[in-house]
């Protein structure tokens, strides 16, 4: 493994890529950071716009239309599609010759299904936790933790 990589940090509303870290060095690093995000909203305000009411096809009665899936788990999920497509654009200009993706469980899961052949071959870890909103210098030190453990 190389000593310079990139650190994917993401849950369902929230992502940071932090580029050219050297896990080699000890001290302080400045790497660059690029932040993604989308707004974070509850259920009851995405189903505010709900799909309606459909008419029985027998009798008289109407019914409330149901959302046939978690409104707020499939904007999550597209955030994860919208992420895995940046970093298959990143692998396929070789931007990055390694990878270690921090994500919270589920958008992990998520990950995991939409990488591409090329991340997952730069990918050296994975850690299921959410460190989105860990600080740089503390999420790079988690990373030595886990790629270089004792």
């Amino acid at each position: 493994m190389r000593n310079r990589i990139w650190i994917l940090a993401a849950d369902g509303n929230a992502a940071r890529i932090v580029k050219d870290v050297n896990l080699l060095k000890d001290g302080r690093q400045q790497p660059e950071v690029e932040s993604y995000e989308i707004e974070r909203r509850r259920a009851q305000d995405i189903m505010a716009d709900k799909p309606g009411r459909s008419h029985s096809s027998v009798g008289h009665g109407r019914s409330a239309m149901e959302y046939s899936s978690d409104p707020v788990r499939e904007e999550q999920h597209r955030f994860a599609v919208e992420i895995a497509g940046k970093l298959d654009h990143y692998a396929l200009e070789n931007a990055f010759e390694n990878l270690v993706i921090c994500a919270a469980p589920q958008t992990l899961g998520d990950l995991r299904k939409l990488l591409s052949h090329q991340v997952k071959e730069k990918t050296v870890a994975e850690i299921d936790r959410n460190c989105v909103a860990v600080p740089t210098e503390q999420l790079i030190a988690t990373v030595k933790s886990v790629v270089f453990p004792g």
